[in-house]
């Protein structure tokens, strides 16, 4: 049987043209294990349209997160795919600047800016290597991101480097001790696109956690979002307050806020 990805991999030559690679493939939120999300072309209104129906309704912590940063703040966003919460957030009256590692993602979020007029800076960079001065930043905001970075504790040093002081980040990153985990193993289905692994795939545990964001003055980290829309039937049937209960318990997304 065909294993999922593992947890924990060594960073090797040419790991990072790998995942960005996969990525450009695999463009972020356009599927669900293997299931398209739109028939839109890429680009148009109704492509975002579609996903950001399906994003919110399955991501159901994740605008009370956004909105919970205070408007007029600047904010980067590592790893912003096609632009769906960098939207949000300017919408929220953030002052956004979003990069990404593939070159298509940041065109398509783009494009979309400039004819929504939403003021938002797209490039195209390395959360590895951010191309920040020190302390430019009042958020830093990555959702399901930093853990496909082949250094992941180099993204959160980064993180903090370019954080005011005071400034927060809101990351999120996979829960090794989740649910999710476990059905992925026994199914030996791999964690992002049903018929190919990703190069880097890394969970933790809350321990982990708080030790790779030790330089933090404090962190907050707990789990939510047991699982999503690819669990088809049973997110649908779920009852909400049994779905926000396990997802305390062992949900696939460890929410962390962590205050420099």
């Amino acid at each position: 049987m065909r294993q999922p990805e593992p947890a924990k991999l060594d960073p090797t030559p040419g790991l990072v043209r790998k995942v960005s690679d996969f990525w450009t493939r695999n463009v972020n939120a356009e599927r669900i294990q293997g299931r398209a999300v739109t028939e839109a072309v890429r680009g148009t209104d109704t492509y975002f349209e579609d996903l950001e129906r399906q994003r919110y309704r399955s991501h159901r912590h994740l605008m009370p997160w956004i909105t919970s940063m205070r408007p007029g703040s600047s904010v980067l966003e590592v790893g912003c795919g096609v632009g769906l919460d960098s939207a949000q957030m300017a919408r929220h009256g953030l002052r956004v600047t979003a990069l990404d590692l593939t070159v298509v993602a940041p065109a398509t979020a783009n494009r979309r800016a400039r004819r929504g007029h939403f003021d938002i800076e797209y490039l195209c960079a390395n959360g590895e290597h951010l191309p920040f001065p020190d302390g430019s930043f009042d958020y830093v905001y990555s959702f399901g991101v930093m853990h496909h970075a082949p250094d992941t504790q180099r993204c959160i040093d980064e993180t903090y480097r370019v954080l005011r002081p005071g400034g927060q980040a809101l990351i999120m990153l996979y829960h090794r001790r989740s649910l999710n985990e476990v059905v992925h193993r026994i199914l030996g289905v791999p964690f992002e696109e049903k018929d190919e692994l990703c190069p880097v795939v890394r969970r933790y545990t809350v321990p982990e956690i708080r030790q790779m964001f030790g330089r933090f003055r404090s962190v907050d980290v707990h789990p939510d979002f047991v699982f999503g829309e690819g669990y088809r039937a049973v997110f649908r049937l779920t009852p909400l307050p049994l779905y926000r209960l396990l997802s305390r318990w062992m949900g696939w997304h460890l929410m962390i806020r962590a205050t420099r």
